[in-house]
């Protein structure tokens, strides 16, 4: 029996299990089953989906072309910056220092005591609820979690578990400090019914907590069963003054455990559900770690170090003083939600497709400060940890060299990556052996292709929940004639489909410019000199050029879209202006960076396909490498045409957030842009 008999729904049914690069190979076979991928709604949003980087929500009521209708609705919207119309949240209440942003739960701290660092109580709200009319200045629109003690920081998985726990510190009857994690469920503020410890006893030291506030932190992830943390303890009262654990939470039972020193790691982050990326400031290197233990009848085991990735070597007097790092959506060891948070959008964000953000503050020996920005996909880390990992299996391997394999060899851009993301650069094996340890790999064999150094404010890099997904949003200062400082919203995207579609189309967008532009001049009027000069006053030879080379942007063509000036056939176009503008657009057919602006959002943009370099514009003695630091991965950019008063924007699923700051930096009110989906 040909596989052509059988039905259309059978064969859709049996093309539904093949990803995206299967189904285009599928098209080619005959015109049977190109017609039937392109015309089937399922094959398409299940292509859509991988495209853009989603999962399909089982749980959403919506029938499949609702879903794929709103995707590409959200999509484009996404692509030009459409906002639906702006709403404020004044914060009822004296906020903290402590916040958190994920799966749609904003989280506040809320100071009673006057204590300057953590927080006294937590509150927290639906930001959907707040877009959907209740009022946000009514302390009703926040839930109260208050469990009596100081808290120093919280970790957060609201659609899996519905949990929070909370890292306190409260005085004992002897005047110690004494320091507890707490496992809350978030939806009614009590003890986690899945806890069988719902308070872990972690240390005691010889000190007040008034003593020692603000001399400790922690950072707490969870995924799973298993709960992460790093805790800095108050220097001088623990050796050693930072550890980092393993815990399964529902058990309470600590599974692997390491004693760090408390300058050198500062955050961490999972990879996949069994491994970190841990930062080592001090070593200015990126340690990759796999959790292995999952027996609790058994001691805690070392956390071992599995790979180390090296950063680009600092330059003289230069250190990193703190990494902090991320990536959002946050992975699930499960396809179960919560009851209480289960959603119902059409789709999610797939953690799997996600970029990591790493910002990167250093200072130098004269007391200066630099924030830069690292960007780098989740899945091209995991890939380097495989191949690095994999050699300690190879029998006679030279240890720290990856296992070669049939695509090893070949340039990065035709690795045959089925997400499309850039691959690692081989590692040489010729040269010395490396030293024993964890395999070590230099910042040339495994950064350049894969990642995107930005640079970045002080004030901006202060916020971590500014990634979801492949995009990353920040602001960029513009100040204006009246000395007041406002900004513009820019976002970045790393979705390589996302890229080549943006990059297509805007390449597309010029070559008709030029064609309109070689029509007017190869008018009658052209010829004889009689028109006039360009709109906008450009004058003869310089049409084009802005834009091109600088990343400058000037007038869209409401036409097309394309930057720059902009002429149909019969437009007033001096001559010589006309043939610059024609050889400027000929020029943009096959440019690495094409910067646009979109005719209706007046939003300026610019894809960027080629290698550059960071901090290019300053002498090699003020950079803060002490190498030329060269990187490739591709992105969008995307930057608001308005300007707004945001100290910086936070970004969660589909929602841009401005935070506006009061005197002590902290939150005072949030601006809430909702990407347009349609309905």
């Amino acid at each position: 029996m040909s596989l052509l008999e059988l039905s259309h729904e059978l064969l859709v049914a049996i093309l539904s299990y093949l990803d995206y690069r299967d189904l285009q190979v599928c098209r080619t076979l005959n015109q049977a089953i190109n017609k039937l991928i392109q015309s089937s709604i399922v094959l398409q949003y299940s292509m859509k989906l991988q495209l853009y980087g989603y999962q399909d929500n089982a749980n959403s009521p919506l029938v499949i072309a609702d879903k794929l209708r709103l995707l590409r609705q959200q999509e484009t919207a996404w692509s030009r910056l459409d906002f639906e119309k702006e709403k404020s949240i004044r914060i009822p209440f004296n906020p903290s220092s402590i916040y958190d942003l994920t799966d749609g739960v904003l989280l506040l701290g809320e100071s009673v005591s006057g204590i300057q660092s953590g927080a006294d109580i937590v509150r927290w709200t639906r930001l959907p609820r707040l877009l959907s009319g209740e009022d946000p200045t009514s302390q009703a629109s926040w839930e109260k979690i208050d469990v009596g003690a100081h808290i120093i920081d919280v970790g957060l998985a609201v659609e899996e578990h519905d949990l929070i726990v909370l890292a306190t510190d409260r005085e004992t009857d002897n005047h110690e400090t004494e320091f507890q994690l707490r496992l809350i469920q978030l939806s009614n503020g009590l003890n986690h019914p899945l806890a069988a410890k719902p308070v872990i006893a972690l240390a005691v030291i010889q000190a007040p907590p008034r003593t020692v506030a603000g001399n400790c932190s922690v950072c707490i992830e969870i995924i799973g069963d298993l709960m992460c943390f790093l805790f800095h303890y108050p220097a001088g009262f623990t050796t050693p003054p930072a550890m980092f654990e393993v815990y399964n939470w529902k058990t309470g039972q600590c599974l692997e455990i390491r004693g760090l020193d408390s300058p050198s790691y500062s955050t961490f982050t999972f990879l996949s559900p069994d491994i970190i990326a841990l930062p080592n400031c001090a070593e200015n290197t990126i340690e990759l770690c796999r959790i292995t233990a999952t027996s609790i009848d058994t001691p805690p085991k070392q956390l071992a170090t599995s790979c180390v990735l090296q950063l680009p070597s600092l330059g003289r007097g230069h250190s990193i003083a703190q990494v902090t790092c991320r990536s959002e959506p946050k992975m699930m060891n499960t396809n179960r939600y919560a009851p209480a948070f289960r959603s119902t959008e059409p789709f999610h964000l797939k953690p799997e497709d996600a970029v990591v953000i790493f910002n990167v503050m250093t200072h130098d020996n004269q007391g200066f400060h630099e924030c830069l920005t690292l960007i780098v996909h989740a899945a091209a880390l995991l890939r380097i940890f495989d191949s690095h990992t994999a050699c300690a299996a190879a029998p006679g391997h030279p240890p720290g060299v990856p296992v070669a394999s049939s695509s090893s060899q070949l340039p990065p851009h035709l690795h045959p990556e089925p997400s499309g993301l850039p691959a690692p650069v081989p590692t040489d094996a010729s040269g010395p052996a490396p030293p024993p340890g964890p395999p070590r790999i230099a910042w040339a064999a495994w950064g350049p292709h894969i990642c995107r150094w930005l640079e970045a404010s002080f004030g901006a890099s202060r916020w971590i929940t500014t990634t979801c997904g492949q995009r990353y949003v920040t602001v960029e200062e513009d100040p204006i004639d009246d000395d007041s400082l406002r900004s513009t919203i820019v976002v970045y995207d790393f979705n390589p489909h996302n890229v080549r579609r943006l990059a297509a189309q805007h390449r597309k967008r010029r070559r008709v410019l030029r064609g309109r532009v070689l029509d007017a001049f190869d008018a009658p009027e052209a010829h004889l000199g009689l028109l006039g000069p360009v709109p906008g006053g450009v004058a003869p030879g310089a049409v084009g050029t802005a834009g091109v080379a600088g990343g400058a942007a000037t007038e869209a063509d409401p036409g097309t879209g394309a930057t720059g000036a902009t002429v149909g056939a019969g437009a007033n176009v001096h001559p010589e202006a006309a043939a610059a503008a024609a050889v400027a657009a000929a020029r943009m057919d096959h440019a690495s960076l094409i910067p646009f602006t979109d005719p209706a959002t007046r939003v300026i943009g610019q894809i960027q396909c080629a290698t550059t370099e960071l901090m290019a514009g300053y002498a090699m003695q003020y950079r803060i490498f002490d190498e030329t630091v060269r990187t490739s991965l591709p992105f969008a950019q995307l930057s608001s045409y308005k300007t707004y008063a945001y100290g910086a924007v936070l970004l969660d699923r589909n929602l841009v957030i401005g935070v506006k700051l009061n005197d002590a930096d902290d939150i005072k009110e949030l601006v809430v842009h909702a990407i347009k989906r349609g309905s």
